[in-house]
């Protein structure tokens, strides 16, 4: 298999085309895009994104979709309840199931949904009234992956997705931020008014390499003999759990099944070992990491329960510090439901009744409430960073160390000498190159990495002149774009 960094699967979703070969970039949606793609093909999670209506959750459903070949996937279009029965074999044949609205589709196919996700079997009895006798028969859609995108503003859609089958999947937002809304403005100005473009910064020979990779790796999968992943790593991660939630419980597996994902993305990485018929593999330091560094944020938001786009509405305000007695210091804003209405309309999101959505912050413990009897005045809680905490990964490795000698002793001298002597990470949002050591960095500290819009990578950002560009540059840059480059640097 090709050596392939998540990174480059980033760069995908970067260079993501329309079926016509037309660039479509995804931008501004990293975290989404590696966590929807990497869980749901290579760790058969249920994935559910929520988010507004023309935020890019088609788009990016799409993307992902197209990294398969078409036999692989059956889409679930608009139909009535007993029509995807129709459809039982093409169902039974297919390896995803892809659902772009699912909040359109009628009660009968969530059931089917629901069912699948416990593992089960749907099955109904119909009889064929075409031949002579109108025989009974069992028509059965075997247990499917589900990857589902829901308008949060659709009623019907809300309803539908109620705890019950929120609690089977894997859940993410997409970015309504105004920064976001901006940068997908300005690319749709850019394509209605330029003629088409196919050019990109990676080419198609790489992309058909990249779908190779994950095909291999789902086909690996799903062999009789697959290898099972054991995480060494996993009971070192504590800290990072937010354990005062009891829904913890259950969300945990989401995180552990992406870093799962992770160290299949990388087979050749995986320590394996034989024990009474079965292979194991051994999950490394390096695919925690990128794990935690993709979706730690999301994970925690989710197990905290937050409300759908709480986190958006949290960011309104500054982080409250607390004072010497414990209580949120002199100098914490506070904001009054207009001011928030006024913050959130500038912010560019797009509330229309946000009083629901501060409750449940509320309730939840995000914000905190000052009532004098005359204003309500709201404020960030200062407790809410607390579950994010910091991993220390030179100790989480020597405590993997120490792990492994005594729970996989077979193979601790492999595993310790390839896994954990010298972790080198390529960061999975900007490509720069990482050492886990003494002075390892959490997942959650590492710099922005973000740079100019005339680049096209960090790396590539870095030369300190034009002509040292020209010479090392990585990225494919049409005329247009090199011009772009020529004159930021005469700038600077």
């Amino acid at each position: 298999m090709n050596n392939f960094e998540v990174y480059d699967l980033l760069r995908y979703f970067h260079n993501a085309k329309k079926k016509d070969g037309t660039l479509f970039p995804i931008l501004g949606e990293d975290s989404l895009a590696l966590t929807t793609s990497l869980s749901y093909l290579l760790e058969d999670t249920n994935f559910c994104i929520k988010a507004y209506s023309g935020t890019g959750k088609t788009v990016l459903m799409e993307a992902i979709i197209n990294l398969l070949p078409p036999e692989y996937v059956y889409t679930v279009e608009h139909m009535s309840e007993t029509a995807i029965w129709y459809d039982e074999e093409k169902i039974n044949k297919a390896r995803f199931i892809c659902i772009p609205e699912a909040q359109k589709i009628p009660e009968g196919i969530m059931e089917i949904i629901k069912t699948w996700a416990d593992g089960r079997t749907a099955t109904r009895k119909v009889t064929d009234v075409t031949g002579r006798f109108k025989l009974p028969r069992t028509q059965q859609l075997h247990p499917k992956y589900v990857l589902m995108a829901v308008a949060v503003e659709n009623d019907k859609g809300s309803a539908m997705f109620d705890a019950e089958l929120e609690r089977r999947c894997m859940i993410m937002h997409t970015n309504p931020t105004v920064k976001q809304t901006e940068r997908v403005i300005k690319h749709k100005l850019l394509y209605s008014a330029s003629p088409r473009t196919t050019m990109s910064s990676m080419k198609d020979s790489d992309v058909k390499k990249l779908q190779k990779h994950l095909i291999t790796a789902v086909r690996e999968r799903d062999e009789d003999d697959a290898t099972v992943l054991k995480n060494p790593c996993a009971p070192f991660l504590f800290n990072a759990i937010p354990s005062a939630f009891p829904v913890a419980r259950s969300k945990v597996q989401y995180l552990l099944r992406l870093i799962n994902a992770i160290a299949r993305f990388y087979p050749n990485e995986i320590i394996r070992t034989k024990i009474k018929g079965i292979t194991y593999g051994l999950v490394s330091p390096k695919h925690n990491w990128l794990g935690l560094r993709i979706y730690l944020n999301s994970f925690v938001e989710e197990c905290l329960h937050m409300p759908s786009h709480g986190t958006d509405i949290l960011k309104l305000f500054p982080d409250t510090r607390l004072d010497k007695f414990g209580f949120a210091d002199s100098e914490t804003v506070k904001m009054s439901e207009g001011e928030l209405k006024k913050a959130a309309k500038a912010a560019g999101l797009p509330f229309t009744k946000l009083r629901p959505v501060i409750a449940g912050l509320l309730m939840t413990g995000f914000i905190e409430l000052d009532d004098d009897g005359k204003r309500k005045l709201y404020y960030k809680s200062p407790l809410i960073n607390e579950p994010v905490a910091k991993i220390n990964w030179s100790d989480l490795i020597e405590e993997t160390k120490n792990f492994t000698r005594e729970n996989w002793p077979k193979v601790a001298d492999e595993y310790i000498g390839r896994c954990c002597s010298s972790v080198k990470i390529i960061d999975p949002f900007n490509g720069n190159n990482l050492e886990l050591g003494e002075r390892a960095k959490t997942a959650i500290d590492v710099e922005d990495g973000s740079y100019p819009d005339v680049f096209k990578s960090a790396k590539d950002a870095k030369h300190r002149s034009y002509a040292d560009f020209l010479l090392k540059a990585e990225g494919d840059y049409n005329e247009e774009e090199d011009n772009a480059v020529r004159t930021y640097y005469q700038k600077s």
